[in-house]
């Protein structure tokens, strides 16, 4: 019987019609959802600190690049509220997530908790001692990168050092104390204090990382020690803080900072501040989500990928200008895409220096013994032991193509 011999069967037949786009509207939406970018969170400090602000700029350029959704997450300085972050983060279903810890032995647990729900963490900045990427299965913890803290601070102490015509009294201000970058800091300026016999250390006393405290810090040793010939500040935020506190004083003298703050690198234009070295935050935080996405993606790195050391810029007057011509706010150098083992699997290129890390190196510097029993992987020791290390540091100075101009 045709429907136009029913009883309203033009009404059926628009109700029906109307049904049938309404269940192609709710395929085509999941479809859709489906296909809605990856979430991935950056977790840090907070982004009034200048260093994690531009962190978050090549974090945003990264994922614009790779077609992930990515949201940035403050804690403070608290580490009740990260792990409280990704807690709510891995509620709502996001898998990847990368950032620094505000307490290394917290790493274990929000590892875990991204372990279970599937998801991959990418660690920046902070290791605790003794536990390796390796030591978690299915890639959950799917890298950590670093800068040679320990290595360029022993540079930039040295360069100090030439500066203050190899004697006289330095002072130091560092960081927060066992934290993986003030741990590695401290390593590297009382390596270069060693093997300088004529400069005398006359102070040495926390800056917390900020301008405000390094500045009082500094009020007070220039009242103990008037006699003072050079300043070791941690990080940038202190080298200010001290600078400010010696100007009142009307004493100036040579300055040193960690991070290449826009401030700071304004002030070695100006003749103010010697130097800094710029752990180049842009690209630290875009190739951390790139090694999250290649994870994601199926990518396995060998053994030896797993924690690595990456380049920095040491900025004095002499390429200043050069720097900041490249970080001048416009658009950032970088190719994300061709960062990807998974885009690029042939030509990637990390843009620049990124090297094996000697893990028991770094984590015998924090002063943390080694737990009852801990054995590094089998594949790791054996990647040792076949000098994948050394083959993967050529692989990478191979790759880096498109370096930076300064």
């Amino acid at each position: 019987m045709s429907q136009s011999r029913l009883p309203g069967g033009n009404a059926i037949a628009r109700t029906f019609t109307v049904v049938i786009l309404s269940a192609m509207t709710l395929m085509v939406s999941t479809e859709v959802l489906a296909q809605q970018k990856a979430a991935v969170v950056g977790e840090v400090t907070s982004l009034e600190n200048e260093y994690f602000s531009n962190w978050d700029r090549g974090a945003k350029s990264a994922a614009d690049a790779l077609g992930l959704n990515y949201r940035a997450l403050t804690d403070g300085g608290d580490p009740t509220k990260q792990l409280q972050n990704y807690e709510s983060q891995l509620r709502a279903g996001t898998k990847l997530f990368f950032g620094n810890a505000q307490n290394v032995g917290n790493i274990p647990a929000f590892v875990s908790k991204v372990r279970d729900a599937g998801g991959h963490y990418v660690g920046v900045w902070d290791s605790l001692p003794w536990y390796h990427p390796l030591d978690v299965p299915n890639g959950a913890y799917a890298g950590f990168f670093a800068p040679d803290d320990s290595a360029n601070a022993y540079t930039i102490a040295k360069l100090l050092f030439q500066k203050m015509g190899g004697k006289g009294n330095v002072v130091h201000l560092t960081g927060y104390p066992g934290s993986s970058p003030d741990v590695a800091r401290n390593d590297g300026f009382d390596r270069a204090l060693k093997e300088s016999p004529g400069i005398k250390l006359v102070a040495s006393q926390q800056g917390n990382w900020n301008q405000v405290d390094s500045r009082k810090v500094m009020e007070d040793i220039i009242v103990a020690h008037p006699k003072i010939d050079g300043v070791f500040a941690q990080n940038d935020s202190e080298a200010i803080g001290a600078m400010q506190a010696l100007d009142d004083a009307g004493i100036r003298i040579p300055i040193v900072g960690i991070d290449g703050n826009a401030e700071t690198i304004k002030l070695i234009k100006d003749g103010r501040i010697l130097a800094t070295v710029s752990n180049l935050p842009e690209w630290q935080a875009g190739y951390a989500m790139v090694r999250a996405y290649d994870i994601a993606k199926g990518w396995k790195p060998s053994p030896t990928e797993a924690m690595m050391y990456t380049g920095v810029a040491v900025i004095t007057a002499a390429n200043v200008s050069a720097y900041q011509k490249v970080f001048n706010g416009g658009p950032l150098p970088f190719d994300w895409k061709k960062m990807s083992h998974v885009l690029h699997p042939n030509d990637w290129d990390p843009q620049n220096r990124v090297w094996p890390m000697d893990v028991v190196t770094v984590w015998e510097r924090a002063k943390t013994p080694k737990p009852s029993g801990y054995q590094l992987s089998a594949a790791y020791q054996d990647a040792l032991k076949n000098k994948d290390d050394q083959k993967v540091r050529a692989q990478y100075e191979e790759h880096n193509k498109q370096k930076l101009s300064f």
